[in-house]
This record gives C-alpha cells, sequence and structure tokens, in this order.
C-alpha cells in the first residue's frame, strides 16, 4: 500500500521490557512494513515516589539515573533488531506517573494511529483479566487498539496477514464503527472481510424456566436470521464498493462469545476486529462480554476499537445524499 494512502501513518508498541509485552513486535512491524507506517516504541518508567531523607533521596536519584539509562539501552537494543527489517523507527520513555495516562496523552499529542501491543506484561499469561495499561487504552483512546496474546516461547511469524479479517457484528451503528480499521487492515493484508452476526434462538416464551431452553421458535428465529443475513448483505456490497473481498454470515447460537471463538480459528482467521460497544452504547464503562470473552479467549490478534460516533455520522450524511427510494438499512 503507498504510504500516502495508509492510514495507519504511526503505530505505537507500548512496552515494559518484558518479553511476553515485546511479542507484540512481530505483528506491529509486518503492519508497519507492510503499510509504510513509523512504528514508535515507547517504555513506560515508573518508580515509586522520593524518599524524604536527604541521604535516601540522594541515593534514589542515582538509582533513577542508572534506570533511565539502562532502559534508553533497552530500547536501543530492540530499535537494533528492529532497522533489519528496514522500518522506520522511534522510540522514547514516558515521563513518570501513571503508564496507562501517561500513554493516553502520548497518543493524543503524536496523532497516532494504532496502538499494538500484548495483552499482558510483567504480570504474565496466567493473569486471567486484561492488564491495567491495555484496559485503560481500550477505554479511553478513539484510535484503534490491536491486542495480541501472548505465549509461551516466541510467537509464530508465518501467519501474520494471513486469513480473514473477522468481523462480529450485532446490528447496531456503533458496532459497525469498527469497519473502517479493519477494512484498512484488509486492504494492507489484501485479506477478506468476514462480517459475522450471532442471532440468539427466539424463545416460545418470554419467561423461560431454564436458562438455556433446548426448545425455541423455529419460524421467529428463521425470519431473525434472515433480517441478519439481509443486513449483513448490505454491508458487503458497500465494501464491495471500496475494492475490498468480503463475505457475511449470520449463524444462531446461544451464547455470542463461545460462536465468535469457534469461528475465529488460526487456520482461517488472522485478526478479530469489534467495537467494545454494541447495543449497550457509550454510557457502558466496561468492555462488552462479548468483547471481553474474545480479547481473553481468542487465539489470534483481536483489533478493539471504542466507538466515537463519527461512522454513523458519515453514514447518515450519505444516507442523506443517497438517491430516492435507496434505503440504507
Amino acid at each position: 500500500m503507498p504510504r500516502d494512502h495508509s492510514p495507519f501513518r504511526s503505530i505505537l508498541v507500548p512496552l515494559d521490557g518484558s518479553p511476553l509485552a515485546e511479542q507484540a513486535l512481530p505483528l506491529a512491524s509486518h503492519i508497519a512494513r507492510r503499510a509504510g507506517s513509523k512504528l514508535r516504541l515507547v517504555l513506560a518508567h515508573q518508580l515509586p515516589p522520593a524518599p524524604l531523607d536527604p541521604l535516601a533521596a540522594k541515593l534514589f536519584t542515582s538509582i533513577e539515573l542508572a534506570t533511565r539509562k539502562s532502559e534508553r539501552a533497552y530500547l536501543r537494543g530492540i530499535q537494533a533488531k528492529l532497522r533489519e527489517g528496514d522500518i522506520r523507527l522511534s522510540s522514547a520513555v514516558t515521563l513518570t506517573g501513571k503508564a496507562g495516562s501517561e500513554l493516553e496523552q502520548y497518543v493524543r499529542e503524536l496523532g497516532i494511529d494504532l496502538v499494538v501491543m500484548a495483552t499482558h506484561g510483567r504480570g504474565g499469561i496466567r493473569r486471567a483479566w486484561l492488564g491495567s495499561v491495555a484496559d485503560h487504552l481500550i477505554r479511553t483512546l478513539e484510535v484503534p487498539v490491536l491486542l495480541v496474546r501472548p505465549q509461551e516461547g516466541k510467537p509464530a511469524l508465518d501467519r501474520l496477514g494471513v486469513g480473514q479479517i473477522l468481523v462480529p457484528l450485532d446490528g447496531s451503528p456503533l458496532a459497525e464503527e469498527v469497519l473502517d480499521a479493519a477494512m484498512a487492515l484488509a486492504r494492507i493484508w489484501d485479506a477478506e472481510v468476514t462480517l459475522l452476526q450471532v442471532v440468539q434462538p427466539v424463545l416460545p416464551s418470554a419467561d423461560p424456566a431454564l436458562p438455556r431452553p433446548s426448545v425455541y421458535d423455529e419460524g421467529l428465529t428463521a425470519s431473525c436470521r434472515q433480517q441478519a443475513e439481509d443486513y449483513l448483505d448490505d454491508l458487503v456490497e458497500q465494501i464491495h464498493g471500496q475494492g475490498l473481498r468480503a463475505t457475511g454470515v449470520a449463524i444462531v447460537a446461544w451464547n455470542p462469545a463461545d460462536a465468535i471463538l469457534d469461528v475465529a480459528r488460526p487456520e482461517r482467521v488472522a485478526v478479530v476486529a469489534l467495537a467494545t460497544h454494541g447495543r449497550g452504547g457509550l454510557r457502558r464503562l466496561i468492555l462488552g462480554s462479548v468483547a471481553d470473552k474474545l480479547v481473553r479467549g481468542a487465539e489470534v490478534p483481536v483489533l478493539v476499537y471504542h466507538p466515537t460516533g463519527r461512522r454513523r455520522a458519515k453514514r447518515q450524511a450519505a444516507n442523506r445524499g443517497a438517491a430516492p427510494g435507496r434505503v440504507r438499512r
């Protein structure tokens, strides 16, 4: 992709000095190389508050200087390895303070277009929830965050960019806002965009006795699935209009997260891309349950985008200019 047309002109990789955090580097480097992007490495620098005792404060200052020197040497080492791949690079050590807030400010000030990071760093891969820094950035940034799930040992490099870009949708305009980022990755990798909507079975009763009944209304469920397919067909047509390959599929399942994870197999899917909020709206302060389960359970990287309403506004403007009689879902 020509550099001037790349939507990801600047890519940020937050590091904490751990090998687990470094596992985001191969994917970030691959995207930067294909898109002609500039790759920025940032090491979060954190130390406890300086002691009040003058003697201890002097020792603390010496340790601080030695730590910063070590951190700069660490970043130079990482840069040296990445420069072998002919990538435009820069690096920095963030100011002291909370890493999440410092990185958020760094992203805004430098106009970063994409953040690529591991879901876990120093805490290790046994940690069952998102690292606090990744969690903070997902909630606050208005740019996509591509999360890489660390593996024991070195990550496999032979499948980067291979397969489909899977985009789970729920029929809401907010969920659709991840499409621009998903299509950008598809252009970079010449990949196909696969839209997926999970339709939950329609129950025959509004108050089922069981949490997951074995019987559901097949007619109403089939009707809902057909509506989902029509909705996806409309989006696929729009994606085709932008010169990309795309397909859409609606499936019936009780548990949307489990169904998506079953589709997102590494042998056919390269990245899962989804918005952090769909029908729940922007007021929800935590990750949607489906997004949370996908980030924790997917075997492939997950691109997460916090909706801002911009794509919906763009679409509404396009609808106002559409020809009479043409209704866009």
